[in-house]
C-alpha cells in the first residue's frame, strides 16, 4: 500500500512541476509581448513628435530613436504614408544611423557563456540562445545528444566553442546549404581518433582553415615551383556572406629563413561570390617557389573583404493559393506576391511562385549581374509546421521602379497538400567586414605534386 502511495505522490510531483513549468513559460510571454507592446508604443509616440513645431523636442525625439536601436527598423511606417516631408527625412536619418551600428555591431564575433556539466542538446540549444546561430542536430543520435559533456565557455567566440566541442566528442559539421544552419554529423570512433587537426585562424565572425599547401611544377620553368594554398573561410551561420575579395598583394608569405615568396600574379584581384546559400568558400592564393629554396615551413598573412548581409526579414504569406496580389512589408522592405502556379505530377506536385521586392529609403544597391543574391533563402511551410527549402530553380531579373522580380520553383511537394504558407528572407544591412588572416608555421610538402 504504502508502494501506491509513493508512486502517486511522485506522479503528484511531477503533475505540479509540469504545471509550475508551463506557468512560468506562459508569464515570461506575457511580460516579453508586453515588453513589445511598450516599445512599439514608444517608437509611435516619437515619431508623432518628430512633426512637433519645437526643435528642441523634434531632436530630442530623434536621438531617442536612434537609442532604442534595430527593433525601430521593423517598425517605420511606409515613406508613403508620412505626409510631412521633414519626418521622413528625420526618419531617413534615423534608419541609416540604426543600420550603420546593427551592421558594425553585427560583423562582431558572438559568444557563448556556459560553465558546468551538461547534456549535448542542452549546450547546442544555449549556443544556439546566445549567438542566434541556428545548429542541426538530426543526424546525431538521442544517445550522443545525451552525452554529458563538461564544459568551461568564458566569453568564448562560436566557432572556438564549436571546435571545441568537436574535439571532445565524435562530431564533424558542415553549413546546410538549403538551410544556411551549421548541421552536426556523427563521427565513428574510428574517424574521431584519425581526424586530422588542420591550422585554423579566427577573426571575428570568421572561421579561416588552411586546408591543403602543395608544392606544383610551374610551367615553362626548370628552376621554379609554385607554392599553392587552399583556404576554407566559414561564416557565423547567423549571417548572409555574398562577396569575398582579396588582391594577391594584400596576401604576403614568408619561409622560415625571413625568405619572402611573390605571389605568382602580383597585380591580381579577385572577387568570389558565395552563391545561393553559400556560407563557406574555398579560395587559393599562389606564390612562386625558387627550386634553390628549401624552406620548411612558411607564416602566411594579410586581409580579405567580405560583402554581406548582416540582417534578414522574414515576409510571410498565409495560404498560398489564396493570397495572389497580396503585398506584405517588414521594415523598409515590401513584397508583393504576384502570382502562384500549381503543377501536378503522378504522386508529388510542384509550386511556382513570383514575387516583386522593393525597398524604400534606398535598399541595397546592386549591379545587375548581382541580382541572384535577392532569390536566396526561401521555404514553404505545411499545416503541421514542416518546412521544405528551395529544392528546384530560381531566377531574377530587374523591373521597373527599382524591383526586383524572383520566380521560385519548390518540386517533389506532397500532392495531397494545399494550404501551404510562403517565407522569403529579404536581405538587409548590407556591410563589408574585413578579415584578418594569419598562420604561423605551415609545414610546405618535402614534393612536388605532379597532377591534380
Amino acid at each position: 500500500m504504502s508502494r501506491i502511495w509513493f508512486v502517486c505522490g511522485l506522479i503528484i510531483l511531477s503533475l505540479f512541476c509540469l504545471l509550475t513549468t508551463a506557468k512560468s513559460d506562459s508569464v515570461l510571454l506575457a511580460e516579453k509581448a508586453d515588453e513589445q507592446e511598450h516599445i512599439r508604443q514608444q517608437i509611435s509616440e516619437l515619431i508623432s513628435e518628430l512633426d512637433s513645431n519645437q526643435r528642441v523636442i523634434r531632436q530630442q525625439a530623434e536621438i531617442q530613436l536612434v537609442a532604442l536601436g534595430k527593433p525601430v527598423l521593423s517598425l517605420l511606417p511606409p515613406p508613403e504614408l508620412v505626409s510631412s516631408n521633414s519626418v521622413r527625412e528625420a526618419l531617413q536619418r534615423v534608419k541609416l544611423q540604426i543600420e550603420k551600428q546593427v551592421a558594425k555591431d553585427s560583423i562582431k564575433a558572438s559568444h557563448v557563456n556556459l560553465k558546468g556539466p551538461f547534456p549535448l542538446n542542452r549546450i547546442l540549444s544555449t549556443i544556439t540562445d546566445q549567438t542566434g546561430n541556428q545548429l542541426e542536430t538530426t543526424d546525431l543520435s538521442e544517445a550522443l545528444l545525451k552525452t554529458t559533456v563538461d564544459v568551461s565557455f568564458v566569453d568564448l567566440p562560436f566557432w572556438q566553442t564549436i571546435d571545441d566541442l568537436t574535439r571532445k566528442l565524435p562530431l564533424n559539421y558542415q553549413i546546410n546549404g538549403s538551410s544556411g544552419h551549421l548541421m552536426f554529423r556523427q563521427d565513428t570512433e574510428k574517424q574521431h581518433s584519425k581526424k586530422a587537426t588542420l591550422p585554423v585562424c579566427y577573426n571575428g565572425p570568421f572561421r579561416i582553415e588552411a586546408d591543403e599547401i602543395q608544392r606544383r611544377p610551374l610551367v615553362g620553368s626548370i628552376n621554379r615551383e609554385l607554392l599553392r594554398t587552399t583556404f576554407l573561410i566559414q561564416v557565423e551561420p547567423r549571417l548572409r556572406p555574398l562577396f569575398l575579395s582579396y588582391a594577391a598583394a594584400d596576401l604576403k608569405a614568408v619561409g622560415d629563413s625571413k625568405l619572402i615568396l611573390h605571389p605568382f600574379n602580383p597585380y591580381a584581384k579577385y572577387e568570389l561570390p558565395l552563391g545561393e546559400g553559400g556560407k563557406d568558400l574555398k579560395f587559393i592564393m599562389q606564390w612562386i617557389l625558387d627550386s634553390k629554396q628549401r624552406p620548411e615551413t612558411i607564416q602566411i598573412q594579410g586581409h580579405l573583404n567580405m560583402e554581406l548581409a548582416a540582417e534578414t526579414l522574414p515576409i510571410t504569406f498565409d495560404d498560398l493559393l489564396q493570397s495572389q496580389g497580396a503585398i506584405r512589408r517588414r521594415g523598409n522592405v515590401s513584397v508583393d506576391l504576384i502570382d502562384t502556379e500549381k503543377v501536378n505530377r503522378d504522386s508529388t506536385q510542384d509550386l511556382n511562385i513570383r514575387i516583386a521586392l522593393s525597398y524604400d529609403y534606398g535598399g541595397p544597391a546592386f549591379e545587375s549581374h548581382r541580382t541572384w543574391i535577392y532569390h536566396n533563402r526561401a521555404y514553404l511551410q505545411d499545416s503541421q509546421g514542416k518546412k521544405y527549402w528551395l529544392n528546384g530553380s530560381s531566377q531574377t531579373t530587374l523591373e521597373a521602379a527599382g524591383k526586383i522580380s524572383v520566380l521560385y520553383r519548390f518540386t517533389d511537394l506532397p500532392r495531397q497538400q494545399d494550404n501551404y504558407q510562403f517565407t522569403y528572407l529579404a536581405p538587409t544591412l548590407i556591410t563589408s567586414a574585413p578579415i584578418e588572416l594569419r598562420f604561423e608555421k605551415l609545414e610546405i610538402p618535402a614534393k612536388a605534386t605532379l597532377t591534380e
